[in-house]
């Protein structure tokens, strides 16, 4: 998400955005590099979390892409604006 902000900030400056972020990319960078740091320490102080955590990770991302995904999709808000427009298509 850091990455991302920093790129859009820089490829997009224009662009409408709900929010502000303080300080901008300055605070997103900093923000980044801290991020980076601390799962470099948590390797090196103590590998056992690190790979429970990592263990954890690969659950959740097996768990997401075996089964929330599909559930997820199904009920977006892209879906019901869809079935809406359907439907006031239909009326008319």
């Amino acid at each position: 998400m850091m990455v991302g902000h920093i790129v859009l900030r820089r490829r997009e400056p224009g662009m409408a955005r709900p929010h502000r972020t303080p300080g901008g990319t300055v605070t997103t960078g900093f923000a980044l590099v801290i991020a980076v740091l601390a799962v470099i320490a948590t390797f090196l102080v103590d590998p056992i979390a690190a790979g429970a955590t990592l263990g954890a990770f690969a659950l959740f991302m097996v768990y997401f892409g075996l089964y929330s995904r599909h559930h997820l999709v199904a009920a977006a808000p892209d879906e019901e604006f869809a079935a809406l427009a359907e439907a006031e298509e239909e009326l008319t």
